[in-house]
């Protein structure tokens, strides 16, 4: 066969796994590297943060990480279809008076039900109430979880030139890795997203993204490919899709009247209407 026959299935290929969820993973039996000497290791410090009702909460956590880092880490979950595999990340937060798993729209495809993740095992079942796939962003109304720490929704409503250059954070569940928190920072405006320089791979589509102050900016939405003879995954440069694009309005009226049936920790035994759809 020719040879752009070959060039352009390659190109084809590769752009559709990157806007599909992680591949299912199985974790070596061996573990490779070393482990460092007690004596290298610190410990773990104690800290205070706040739910979404302003009641302390005692987290036990790595002590380099940022008040909003923290957060982000108490509220990760993980999001993965009822049936099938692969799996994208979301963030657990308190909204408009109900607790919502906000992640991308391509990780919730054209699903109304999704399995939503916490720890130990925990897992709940999240209800679609709106679902922007122009941008990329989805919103799942979900019961209270006992494992994770719901994080206040605070929106950053600005898209311009102020955001170029703002330290960012995500915690996610790149590929088979298990609650990775990743730093990075704001390099460019680009055709209705925030381009980032930072980590990101399948799997972490979802996180949401914050700034110093616990800002939040959007959801990881893909990462960027060059071209080098046949498109290559540069896992560096990552799009997030921001949540200023997302009218504020209508997310508080979907979720508000969200049905509290919707909100059921039992596995549906039939898919509800679809609610979401693309904003006016």
């Amino acid at each position: 066969m020719p040879r752009w026959f070959f060039k352009n299935l390659i190109s084809i290929l590769v752009l559709i796994s990157l806007i599909s969820c992680s591949p299912p993973y199985t974790q070596p039996s061996k573990t490779y590297g070393y482990t460092l000497p007690a004596t290298t290791t610190e410990a773990a410090s104690t800290v205070l943060v706040t739910d979404y009702l302003g009641q302390p909460v005692e987290v036990v956590d790595a002590p380099r990480l940022s008040v909003a880092e923290r957060r982000a880490r108490a509220a990760a979950v993980k999001v993965r279809p009822l049936l099938g595999s692969g799996h994208g990340s979301g963030t657990y937060m308190y909204m408009f008076g109900r607790r919502v798993v906000v992640t991308a729209a391509h990780v919730v495809g054209a699903a109304t039900v999704m399995i939503v993740e916490g720890r130990d095992g925990e897992t709940v079942t999240g209800r679609l109430v709106l679902c922007d796939p122009v941008t990329d962003l989805a919103f799942l109304v979900v019961p209270e979880m006992e494992t994770r720490t719901a994080v206040p929704y605070r929106p950053q409503s600005t898209y311009d030139e102020r955001l170029v250059g703002a330290r960012i954070t995500y915690t996610g569940f790149p590929s088979h890795h298990d609650l990775l928190t990743i730093r990075g920072y704001v390099a460019a405006l680009e055709r209705g997203y925030i381009i980032t320089n930072m980590f990101g791979w399948f799997g972490s589509s979802g996180s949401g993204v914050y700034d110093k102050a616990g800002r939040f900016l959007g959801v990881v939405s893909a990462i960027d490919v060059g071209t080098f003879l046949i498109p290559l995954p540069l896992d560096s440069i990552v799009w997030v899709a921001p949540i200023s694009s997302i009218d504020q309005d209508l997310l508080e009226a979907r979720v508000r009247t969200a049905d509290p049936a919707m909100a059921t920790k039992a596995f549906p035994g039939a898919a509800a209407p679809r609610r979401g759809g693309t904003q006016p």
